[in-house]
């Protein structure tokens, strides 16, 4: 397990808003599963939400539950 990520770090190679990140950080709120094995992924570290699962049940689980970012909504001009 890699050490907890900075809010930038997780917010920027995650693709998610950097009040979220810190959120997720700081234990005020817990990733989706799927997100929580996209942040895994991405920079390599375990939220504790999936920390305890073997490497062939996050693969099992992203191929039942894949992650699926959600889109920004669009400003019209």
């Amino acid at each position: 397990m890699t050490s907890t990520p900075g809010t930038m770090e997780l917010a920027g190679k995650a693709g998610i808003a950097k009040s979220y990140a810190s959120e997720i950080i700081n234990g005020k709120r817990s990733p989706s599963r799927p997100l929580a094995i996209h942040i895994m992924r991405a920079i390599g570290w375990r939220h504790p939400s999936i920390d305890g699962l073997t490497d062939e049940q996050i693969k099992t689980l992203e191929a039942i539950e894949p992650y699926q970012p959600r889109r920004r909504a669009q400003v019209s001009a």
